[in-house]
């Protein structure tokens, strides 16, 4: 009865161990279950974490269509490559790479796709990628050298004019780097996965990709 109720076994004996479980102890104790209890705690805590960042990947991409749309402009071809590419894919592959918490907390973790805990911290940062795009815009157009791009459509000599200009290169600045902030926000948090420090291999590809952006 327990084995057909149960969502995973442990077995604590070498033989006919995968008629119990997948999972077998090495030390031949109980113990282990805390062990597999928190590496699923924390497998499950950063698969969410990595739906979230993919949301977030595709409104951000969003955001930046629409707004090239409205001015009429698109970013340069090595743009692409960097916030589709590099960035999203480093960032997707580094972020579930955490370690489990050493202590098992006393709460679950949420397995909701559109439950609040889930939707609350996606739409907060969604709200604040926008803001930001936003509010960059509004400073780029109060100031006293801008100029509008000058784009004309029935003009192909000035083609290149689409992704050297302002408003290109403030949106760049601002929604690139978008998708390495918001997948520093989601390694936060401590409950289930390890400290946010200690998860190398995402640091590394954060602090560089943030140094390269604003160094370009």
């Amino acid at each position: 009865g327990a084995l057909k109720t149960a969502h995973v076994g442990i077995a604590l004996s070498d033989s006919e161990a995968s008629i119990v479980s997948p999972f077998t102890s090495l030390d031949k104790t109980i113990s282990s279950v805390l062990d597999v209890l928190k590496e699923g705690r924390c497998a499950l805590a950063s698969a969410l974490k990595v739906y979230k960042y993919e949301l977030m990947y595709g409104q951000i991409t969003t955001f930046n269509q629409m707004a090239n749309a409205w001015f009429g402009i698109t970013f340069a071809e090595w743009n692409w490559v960097f916030m589709d590419g590099i960035w999203m894919i480093s960032m997707a592959f580094t972020l579930p790479r955490a370690r489990a918490n050493k202590k098992l907390s006393p709460v679950r973790p949420t397995a909701s796709l559109l439950g609040p805990h889930t939707m609350s911290s996606y739409l907060g940062i969604l709200l604040i990628n926008f803001l930001a795009m936003v509010v960059g815009l509004v400073a780029l157009n109060q100031q006293s050298w801008y100029q509008c791009r000058k784009w004309v459509m029935d003009d192909i000599s000035l083609i290149l004019v689409l992704g050297d200009n302002y408003e290109s290169t403030v949106i760049w600045l601002i929604t690139g780097y978008q998708y390495i902030s918001s997948a520093g926000a989601y390694n936060f948090g401590f409950t289930h996965r390890a400290p946010w420090w200690s998860n190398y291999r995402f640091v590394f590809f954060f602090v560089a990709f943030t140094v390269l952006h604003y160094y370009v």
